[in-house]
């Protein structure tokens, strides 16, 4: 199954898509919420709108240098944001943090994955999810489709439940290639839902049957 998540803390981009009832919700990070202006005051409000527009699954980033701080920061994010998912940096201390958590129950999200290799220790955690960083991987001379898709070869061979939530896209064409490849989890800015429906074609057959529509409707001659 298809999951289509927004990448993007700005609810006046973010609801009217939430609304279209074709996305499965939001991943933000610190760097999201601090361009869209969201304070940690502001956070709990932010998610209960999110969640009003109507995302299903809501990630919000905890932080720390020890898996005991990362663990502290997820309970105070979730005691004041209620059910959301947990997302942790690919370290030592985040993935024991990510075991942890996982055995609590709480959706999981391991986080700035930039190769293959990382995949195995975060599968090892139980981790929900994992996020790779695909444009950020081709922006440092890798190849971050091919990576992404080794990753997902090494989720199907060990059988494991991690599924990938592939990030930092920055083409449709991209976003293709690795749902060709299997991989079934994307989060996308919002400004790449519009590029993922252009289709000049499209556009010019839709014209065409508006025009077609408006002249079956129009009156008959003698007609009123």
């Amino acid at each position: 199954m298809l999951d289509l998540f927004l990448d993007s803390a700005d609810l006046a981009q973010v609801e009217p898509l939430l609304a279209t009832g074709v996305f499965a919700g939001v991943t933000t990070n610190p760097t999201l919420l601090a361009r869209a202006g969201v304070s940690s005051a502001d956070l709990p409000a932010v998610v209960d709108r999110m969640r009003a527009a109507g995302a299903r699954t809501l990630f919000v980033q905890t932080w720390g240098a020890t898996a005991e701080d990362l663990l502290g920061n997820a309970r105070e994010i979730r005691e004041r944001c209620g059910d959301v998912g947990i997302k942790i940096p690919v370290t030592a201390a985040g993935l024991a943090a990510t075991r942890a958590l996982t055995d609590q129950g709480v959706v999981t999200l391991v986080t700035a994955v930039y190769n293959h290799v990382q995949v195995l220790p975060a599968i090892a955690a139980g981790a929900t999810f994992v996020a790779p960083y695909v444009g950020r991987m081709t922006d440092n001379g890798r190849d971050g489709v091919g990576e992404v898709l080794t990753m997902q070869r090494i989720i199907d061979a060990v059988g494991a439940t991690t599924r990938l939530l592939v990030a930092s896209l920055r083409s449709p064409a991209d976003v293709a290639r690795l749902a060709a490849g299997g991989v079934d989890c994307f989060t996308i800015a919002p400004a790449m839902w519009g590029q993922l429906l252009e289709e000049p074609l499209t556009t010019e057959a839709v014209r065409v049957f508006e025009d077609d529509v408006a002249r079956t409707r129009a009156p008959r001659a003698g007609h009123h």
